[in-house]
């Protein structure tokens, strides 16, 4: 009789660190300034539900950055961070050295408050907002890859 060889295909889950920004300031203006102090290029892409939501990618450190508004019109995306105005995930690998330097470099950027990181413990619907995420970033890839093809004059 054959044998059977069961193999765990399990794959390893994407690295993410999240960081919280408390600041007064808008979030077009924080997008620039993190721009411009960490030599990123945030883009504005459409909103993440009702909360204002930029995206950059560094293909040198093989990182991508998503600002996230933590307030939206009616609710907080975080409900257990209500001091937190903007939420930054970065997805891939972020070595703890990265990660202090951004936050000292995000903390000198005039009208931030503070920023800090949070940790996956503290909040208990991160996994939901991954997933709920992911799914935004395949709809925005969607629509940008439909193209616009004008209908043809029908001839009689």
């Amino acid at each position: 009789m054959p044998k059977k060889i069961l193999l765990e295909t399990r794959s390893e889950p994407a690295l993410f660190t999240i960081l919280g920004i408390s600041c007064h300031l808008k979030d077009y203006r924080l997008s620039f300034m993190l721009n411009k102090k960490l030599e990123l290029e945030f883009v504005k892409l459409d909103d993440f539900v009702s909360y204002s939501f930029y995206q950059c990618r560094d293909e040198d450190r093989f990182n991508t950055y998503y600002l996230i508004g933590n307030r939206g019109q009616d609710a907080i995306l975080f409900p257990e961070l209500k001091q937190t105005d903007f939420i930054l995930l970065v997805e891939g690998p972020f070595k703890k050295t990265q990660k202090e330097r951004l936050l000292e470099d995000i903390r000198s950027i005039q009208n931030v408050l503070t920023a800090f990181e949070i940790r996956f413990e503290t909040n208990k619907n991160y996994e939901t907002i991954l997933t709920d995420l992911e799914i935004h970033l395949m709809n925005i890839r969607k629509k940008s890859k439909v193209k616009y093809s004008p209908s043809k004059k029908q001839e009689e």
